[in-house]
């Protein structure tokens, strides 16, 4: 039905009672429409495959929710638009649904199944698995892999796809990443709960798809980016790309999945802010804040640059995803919900000497301070208006310089996946809430190295993190995590 290695000449035909909408300016870049998200949720009870697929599309349903079911088009100036249809139907659903019945096997005794991760016992951290290995239970059929199984098809652009075993259920989202972003997807994850609960009266209406509010972003900047001076130019990144050749196209990858436990992030983040106290005693300063998610970017940037000599001067340029909402309060009507991508990067920059010679307490106040310079409304303007000096790829400016070291990370911990409580939707009723046990996320079509999905923190406390990375560099990461005393 779906081709996925050969598109069609056409897409279907235009639908005269669509809205179309052009896709927003920083919704349609490079990135975005190139990747299509996956995230599965594993929930340990029987769910009700039908009351997951209605529920979701009588959310999707609802005015400014219905952008989500929004078919995917280029117009004949070949710019991307979403064609919203007027009413949803058994012909063009709301959401792309497509479920799989094992109900006959228990979790364990599937192949793929039976690779799920679970927490190390140890209280250390830990790879503790692959989530390649649970490649089978995300794809299928009628689950889109590029941005052409949008355009050539009359798909939404959200989809369910739901895995029924004996004692568990497999819940997979996924969305082309121009779409939204991961706080829409929280928002779309606390709809979808209200449905299911009843409670339809409570679900906010976000932003009509036409009101696209960072129309303007990026247009007036009233200072430089913080990081101006070490704005990587289009030659200067293609020269980083050349040297880095290697490793992101020939190069094997593997992709690894870790858990960091609680009471040992407890315990790094402790540490940290002990020194950093000691420090500010010493200056007779104030001693500065430390989030977990400081420490983890910190502790994994760490281990990541473990294949480098310690004494090495070559620029590490650790990128992170930062979410824009906050900051554009003054753009969002009465604080809406704004479905849409609202998310660019913030930069570390720092010698691989300091990152590995210095106290983890260092970097992690680094990340920190980076996140004070760089989160301003104003800098957003300033960081915006450097997107648009590239109006055909728009894509995110690279701070640092031709030779560094990047890595990337994106935390969706706020978007409090692990949070997502399905009881309402079991076949067997119960009164106590049903959170998944594991979840992941992972993007297609390409596997680029060094960018890690901070997943979240699950009901005990762990945080759970993976990417790819050049073969034998997770063996290194994981050898460094077995000999780490804290």
């Amino acid at each position: 039905m779906f081709g996925f290695f050969s598109s069609p000449a056409t897409a279907p035909q235009h639908v005269p009672t669509d809205l179309v909408v052009p896709v927003g300016f920083f919704d349609d870049t490079i990135i975005f429409r190139t990747f299509v998200l996956y995230t599965l949720f594993v929930f340990d009870d029987v769910l009700d495959p039908e009351r997951l697929r209605t529920s979701l599309e009588r959310v999707v349903s609802r005015p400014g929710w219905n952008k989500l079911g929004a078919r995917l088009r280029r117009n004949d100036r070949g710019e991307l638009e979403h064609h919203v249809p007027a009413v949803f139907s058994p012909d063009r659903p709301a959401v792309g649904f497509d479920h799989v019945d094992y109900s006959a096997l228990a979790e364990e005794d599937h192949p793929a199944a039976s690779c799920i991760p679970r927490p190390p016992c140890n209280g250390r951290p830990a790879v503790v698995g692959d989530p390649d290995d649970l490649s089978e239970l995300i794809y299928g059929h009628e689950v889109p892999k590029t941005l052409d199984d949008y355009i050539y098809t009359d798909r939404p652009q959200l989809g369910l796809r739901v895995v029924s075993f004996k004692n568990s259920t497999i819940v997979v989202l996924h969305w082309i990443h121009l779409a939204f972003d991961a706080t829409a997807k929280k928002s779309l994850l606390d709809a979808w709960m209200l449905m299911l609960q009843g409670r339809e009266n409570e679900i906010p209406e976000p932003l009509a798809p036409q009101e696209y509010i960072l129309e303007r972003c990026g247009k007036n900047p009233t200072e430089p980016h913080a990081l101006a001076e070490h704005h990587v130019s289009k030659l200067g990144l293609v020269w980083w790309a050349l040297q880095n050749s290697y490793n992101l196209i020939v190069r094997k990858k593997e992709h690894r999945m870790v858990c960091v436990p609680a009471a040992y992030l407890v315990k790094l983040r402790e540490k940290a802010l002990a020194e950093l106290a000691a420090q500010a005693t010493c200056e007779k300063s104030e001693v500065p804040f430390l989030s977990e998610g400081d420490i983890l970017l910190a502790w994994v940037s760490r281990l990541a640059m473990a294949n480098l000599s310690e004494d090495l001067e070559k620029t590490v340029a650790i990128q992170q995803a930062f979410q824009w909402r906050p900051m554009l309060a003054d753009l969002i009507p009465d604080k809406r919900l704004f479905l849409s991508n609202c998310v660019g990067f913030l930069s570390t920059l720092m010698p691989a000497k300091d990152l590995l010679q210095k106290p983890l307490s260092y970097t992690a106040s680094q990340i920190r301070r980076s996140i004070k310079e760089q989160s301003s409304r104003e800098q957003i303007e300033a960081y915006t208006s450097l997107i648009r000096l590239d109006p055909a790829n728009r894509a995110p400016p690279f701070f640092g310089n031709s030779s560094m070291q990047l890595l990337m990370f994106s935390n969706w911990q706020k978007a409090n996946m692990y949070g997502t409580d399905l009881s309402a939707a079991t076949v067997t009723p119960r009164r106590t809430p049903l959170t998944p046990s594991y979840v992941q996320s992972v993007q297609g079509p390409y596997n680029f190295s060094d960018g890690i999905i901070i997943v979240g923190k699950d009901a005990g406390g762990n945080y759970w993190l993976s990417g790819y990375r050049a073969k034998g560099l997770w063996g290194m990461m994981e050898k460094k995590m077995e000999e780490e005393v804290i």
